[in-house]
């Protein structure tokens, strides 16, 4: 990767973390003024890469929402209660949020891309450390370009040109939200139709491209025999040499591709200790 030169005496250095997934940057911070070179070199890593870590960055959240709009235009969370009332086009991942009765949220816990049900998704989510536990909590991106490309042609066949039928919550969904289920109730919202193999508009490259809980159906099977072919999926595309677990610290801005990329929260800390994440989504185009 190059080293570029930035105003103020500022040195952009990007270096892969892994041979298929992820590059870490150093030497900028996106407080101060990026240049339109500088702004394309970075997007075109992360296009490249999947996923970047730009490290030691002190944002406001103002700062936060304007370092992600180098990237692509924000564009709103749907859901209102995740919502900052300062900046509302930046949401939280709060991990001491409870449900009604009381229990640990288990919010995206599973391999998936973002907001599947919407009908132009985001292309880029990223997300910027605000409290962090002891240890564990880390977010796991898969590379889903290398691990569709790594497929047997036969599979390849079998799921170019399938639609995946998305809702808020679908009905085989093994991660069930009650909250979310009476959301897709009241909001009397139609279905959104994607290709499961959609080709990036930035690399032409094929992905898979899905999330579990927010698809009823793959167009022509049944919602509990979609669910098993999207489950083989995962289980032959999230492979390790295509995956990163990101292990947070403070001041870290986390930003993937969400064309290419699956990605799942870990767990693996102390409930007790809070673990809150600023999230920002990108829009995109309609899948294809």
């Amino acid at each position: 990767m190059p080293t570029m030169t930035l105003p103020m005496a500022q040195t952009l250095r990007i270096a892969k973390i892994k041979e298929h997934i992820g590059a870490e940057v150093t030497g900028i911070d996106l407080t101060r003024p990026v240049d339109e070179a500088t702004r394309r070199e970075l997007y075109r890593a992360l296009v490249d890469n999947v996923a970047l870590v730009i490290r030691d960055q002190h944002f406001t959240t103002q700062q936060f929402l304007d370092a992600a709009a180098l990237f692509g235009e924000p564009m709103a969370n749907e859901m209102e209660k995740k919502k900052l009332a300062e900046v509302p086009l930046v949401s939280h991942v709060d991990s001491l949020k409870r449900t009604k009765d009381g229990k640990r949220i288990y919010n995206g816990a599973t391999w998936h891309c973002d907001h599947t049900n919407q009908p132009v998704p985001p292309k880029f989510t990223s997300l910027y450390a605000i409290s962090l536990p002891d240890s564990g909590g880390g977010t796991s991106i898969a590379n889903a370009r290398a691990g569709y490309a790594a497929l047997p042609d036969d599979v390849k066949q079998r799921i170019d040109g399938m639609q995946t039928v998305n809702v808020i919550v679908g009905s085989a969904a093994k991660v069930f939200d009650g909250d979310r289920l009476k959301w897709q109730q009241d909001s009397g919202r139609e279905p959104v139709v994607h290709p499961l193999v959609p080709t990036n508009p930035d690399t032409g490259a094929k992905s898979i491209y899905f999330h579990p809980s927010k698809t009823e159906n793959i167009v022509g099977l049944g919602p509990e025999e979609s669910q098993e072919l999207l489950d083989e999926l995962v289980e032959r595309t999230v492979r390790p040499e295509f995956t990163y677990t990101h292990p947070w610290r403070l001041g870290d801005m986390l930003i993937w591709d969400n064309r290419s990329a699956m990605h799942r929260a870990n767990f693996d800390y102390d409930p007790a200790q809070h673990r809150l994440l600023y999230k920002i989504i990108v829009k995109g185009d309609r899948p294809r």
